[in-house]
């Protein structure tokens, strides 16, 4: 009686998790530069399959690992050469709360059902990893944390204003 329904069931479950797969990132990338790819050493293949990166990787490898830089350019290096530098930026949001009390009340906040809720949203861009390339290879790179966001919790970040 309950075997058609799971089997329906089941096979539902499948077919979205199915559906929702797809390449990775670096997969997609590898398929990209299979050359490039085909010509790394086992131990930078590795890395690479991994998403990680060391100092004398060229700009494929790179490419590869982490894909396409947010921004790139080129400065001039003392002396002669140039230094390309990647960057790859991310995007937090980050989210405030903070109940007040209704209209015309000069009240803290409270369990009633009057207050309402503030809720505001700050995006924030960043750089998350660098690399510097010299002569097309690695030479330094770096992660970043994303940063802290210390906004005063009584100011409207619209306004400026305090609550």
């Amino acid at each position: 009686m309950w075997k058609r329904p799971l089997l329906v069931f089941t096979l539902g479950v499948l077919a979205l998790a199915m559906a929702g797969c797809q390449s990775s990132g670096v997969a997609q990338r590898r398929a990209q530069r299979p050359e490039a790819y085909q010509s790394l050493d086992p131990a930078t293949r590795k890395l690479v399959n991994q998403g990680r990166i060391q100092n004398g990787m060229d700009t494929n490898s790179v490419f590869i690992a982490w894909g396409q830089p947010t921004d790139a350019f080129s400065i001039a290096v003392p002396g002669g050469g140039q230094r390309l530098i990647w960057n790859y930026e991310e995007k937090w949001a980050y989210e405030f709360k903070r109940r007040t009390p209704p209209f015309g009340y000069a009240t803290p906040p409270s369990t009633d059902q009057t207050e309402r809720t503030r809720r505001w949203r700050v995006p924030i861009t960043y750089v998350a990893k660098s690399v510097t390339f010299t002569d097309g290879k690695v030479i330094e790179w770096k992660k970043h944390d994303p940063p802290a966001y210390s906004q005063p919790t009584d100011v409207s970040p619209e306004t400026g204003r305090r609550f």
